[in-house]
């Protein structure tokens, strides 16, 4: 199974990546993701060489990485459902015998339990949505208050 478009905007590479001025980037001549896009480990104040943990991430990307993920989703859960309810819920339980009454009623059921699942997902698609604008709001704040305005 291929990679679907969800996979490619969560790993893929930036749409942009600002060229290196540098000797840091890669040997082959591309140029490396810009800072604000990607983790950008900053050095300790102690020196020997050891990393602080820091990652910035551009509040812009955050937000369009949030609408691009909730879009994705929310048209595959709908194409699901719309599959879903067309033809499986044709099959009505009286399709069963009387024989097989524990059939029809597993069928209606888990036809439901699908759907109701597929409501869930979409709900938490707008969720994950949401907290990314929220994280990008506090990384956008915080840089606003942490930035010296005047000596």
């Amino acid at each position: 199974m291929g990679e679907n478009r969800v996979a490619q905007a969560l790993n893929g590479p930036s749409p942009s990546p600002a060229p290196t001025t540098s000797g840091n980037g890669p040997q082959n001549g591309t140029p490396s993701p810009s800072p604000q896009t990607s983790p950008s480990p900053q050095s300790s104040p102690n020196g020997g060489g050891k990393s602080s943990g820091e990652v910035r991430f551009s509040p812009d990307e955050l937000k369009k990485l949030g609408a691009a993920v909730e879009k994705e989703l929310m048209d595959l859960f709908k194409q699901a459902r719309n599959e879903l309810n067309a033809e499986p819920r044709d099959a009505q339980p009286d399709t069963y015998t009387m024989f097989a009454i524990e059939a029809a009623l597993t069928y209606t059921q888990m036809i439901e339990f699908a759907d109701q699942d597929l409501i869930d997902k979409s709900k938490h698609a707008m969720e994950i949505n949401d907290k990314l604008i929220k994280t990008a709001g506090i990384q956008d704040e915080a840089e606003r208050m942490s930035t010296l305005e005047g000596i």
